[in-house]
């Protein structure tokens, strides 16, 4: 950027104290159309899965797990991410993560597709996402001019209503056709290519190139508050998150006897429900006590689950997947904003990568047993352990993790830009 009247750079954020004013929404549209092609991305992969290739429920179980073990490369993103400028590393990302649906596409039109095809573009995906969502996420703190928790909040709605976006491109799936929807995903990776490119240069946080795993573990783990938030953040991913991913899909098919757009719809509520809950969070933003709010969203959703397993009618359904999107909405927004706001800064990008690991690697684990439950018993079933899982959450953290007490110092006027 530059001055109209000098005709000379503007000071960067080292020089003014605060960035460019363009750098945000360069951000967002950058973030908004990755997510887009990522919610595409799951989609795709679970219905493909689920409807097209009809894969038993124990056997997607083991499928989603082993599709989450290029999980562990988010740490090392993280590492990279603090050793590197990160705009870097996302423009390298976003080339790179453009190719595997163009050679899906290839494939199916020739009439190769198959169940090792779909794992195969499932583990590639995660593993380009792993090794750049740390980047992404340690970007906020360098280009935002707010504070964090409004941040977090504002990010996490744009990008949610372009996935919503995604989501009903997907639910054409039958009437579209795969190999066009494919193209389109490519094309999402390659407009926010585009965008990345409008942002400027942003230094590295750490001077050192080696790659060192376990600091980052390290420094995660010193902080009380940190290691805590990360911890219940897992317990609540293992049977919360895992249920959407596993059980959702064949509630739809085998419950409901719906279809790829009905799963898209499912899905679109889903996330209609975490944009609302943002929006409601924002305008409270930034709130003193966040920790209190991410704990009673736990117990609260013990309510919805217990909704869901009643097998309601598909008004009711739909009221409580919206409903466990709003709360799904508000502890991932949370729990985020909290660890971002507390993390050091040279070692933000590693303990963000932690906190994105325990998402994925819960799955890697709570996968197959819901697979197992699934197949065995029904898919509400699948439900069940999320019920527990949550109130066990909401007394542990109240009682020994100090998130009940913990202060955000965003929330002090000194604090805020």
């Amino acid at each position: 950027m530059t001055n109209a009247v000098t005709n000379k750079p503007e000071p960067g954020p080292e020089q003014s104290g605060l960035p460019g004013k363009a750098e945000f929404p360069w951000y967002l549209a950058s973030s908004s159309a990755w997510l887009g092609a990522i919610s595409l991305q799951g989609f795709l992969v679970t219905w493909l899965l689920v409807g097209t290739l009809e894969t038993p429920a124990d056997e997607v179980g083991l499928i989603r797990s082993l599709l989450e073990l290029p999980a562990i490369l988010v740490l090392v993103g993280g590492v990279v991410a603090d050793r590197m400028d990160p705009r870097k590393l996302l423009q390298w990302a976003h080339v790179a993560i453009a190719v595997p649906p163009l050679i899906v596409a290839a494939t199916y039109t020739s009439g190769n597709l198959n169940l090792w095809v779909v794992v195969a573009f499932g583990m590639v995906m995660v593993t380009l996402q792993g090794l750049s969502d740390p980047a992404r996420q340690t970007m906020l703190n360098q280009i935002t001019r707010i504070d964090i928790q409004r941040t977090v909040t504002l990010t996490t709605i744009v990008t949610s209503l372009v996935g919503i976006l995604a989501m009903w491109i997907g639910g054409k799936l039958e009437t579209i056709g795969l190999t066009k929807i494919l193209l389109i995903q490519s094309g999402f990776f390659l407009l926010g290519l585009l965008a990345i490119n409008r942002l400027s240069p942003i230094p590295h946080q750490t001077p050192s190139k080696r790659v060192n795993l376990v600091q980052g573990f390290r420094t995660a783990m010193g902080f009380k508050l940190v290691r805590n938030l990360i911890g219940l953040n897992f317990a609540s991913s293992l049977f919360n998150a895992g249920a959407y991913i596993i059980a959702i899909p064949f509630i739809v098919k085998d419950v409901y006897s719906g279809d790829a757009a009905f799963y898209a719809n499912v899905i679109i509520v889903f996330t209609c429900g975490s944009v609302g809950s943002n929006l409601i969070l924002f305008k409270f933003m930034p709130l003193l006590k966040p920790g209190r709010l991410f704990l009673i969203l736990q117990l609260s959703r013990v309510l919805i689950l217990g909704l869901l397993l009643t097998e309601p009618s598909l008004p009711l359904f739909y009221l409580g997947i919206f409903a466990w999107g709003l709360n799904m909405g508000g502890t991932t927004t949370m729990a985020r904003a909290i660890v971002q706001e507390s993390a050091p800064e040279k070692q933000r990008a590693q303990i963000l990568s932690i906190l994105t690991f325990s998402f994925m690697i819960s799955a890697f684990i709570s996968a197959p047993i819901l697979g197992i439950i699934v197949n065995t018993y029904s898919p509400l079933a699948a439900l069940v352990p999320g019920i527990f899982v949550s109130f066990f959450i909401f007394t542990i953290g109240y009682l020994k993790s100090g998130l009940w007490q913990y202060q955000s110092a965003a929330a002090f006027p000194s604090s805020t830009n």
